[in-house]
């Protein structure tokens, strides 16, 4: 984005973060940056689901399933000086709107905090941050995609 706006490039950049993402320096040191240069041309989406890969603070498994607790996530955004909306990520409608706002937005940077849920539609995944880095086997997918309605067969060959 920086580089686009020095040489007078126009296109929009678009950045997919999670909120446990949201816990490192560099994404606050590239926010601050893209403020400071008011770079119009960048869009941030946060996958707000309130969860990370190993969970949260505490010292087992159960204590680590807490909710994000890092604050109001469209505020820090908004005090680094970025223009912010806050969408249901799982309205597609709504989601393609507002990306279409934001790209409009010129006076500076601008965040999507697009609210999730980690699994929806599958009741034994859904909040759940164990699935976030475990794959099916052939019985979850199975409950999965009958949950999901999703006909057997779709997916020829088992999951892949």
């Amino acid at each position: 984005a920086l580089g686009a706006a020095a040489t007078g490039r126009e296109f929009t950049t678009f950045v997919l973060l999670g909120d446990g993402e949201c816990n490192e320096g560099i994404v606050w040191e590239g926010a601050h940056a893209a403020a400071r240069y008011r770079l119009g041309n960048l869009v941030a989406i946060v996958d707000h689901n309130k969860l990370q890969q190993y969970g949260w603070r505490g010292e087992t498994p159960a204590q680590r399933i807490t909710p994000y607790e890092g604050g109001d996530l469209a505020a820090r955004w908004a005090a680094f000086g970025w223009t912010v909306k806050e969408v249901d990520g799982h309205d597609l409608d709504q989601l393609v709107e507002t990306l279409e706002w934001a790209r409009a937005q010129e006076d500076g940077p601008t965040a999507v905090v697009a609210h999730t849920v980690k699994g929806r539609g599958v009741s034994f995944m859904e909040g759940d941050y164990l699935w976030h880095a475990k794959v099916p086997d052939e019985d979850n997918l199975s409950a999965a995609l009958s949950e999901l309605g999703i006909p057997d067969g779709v997916l020829e060959g088992g999951a892949q």
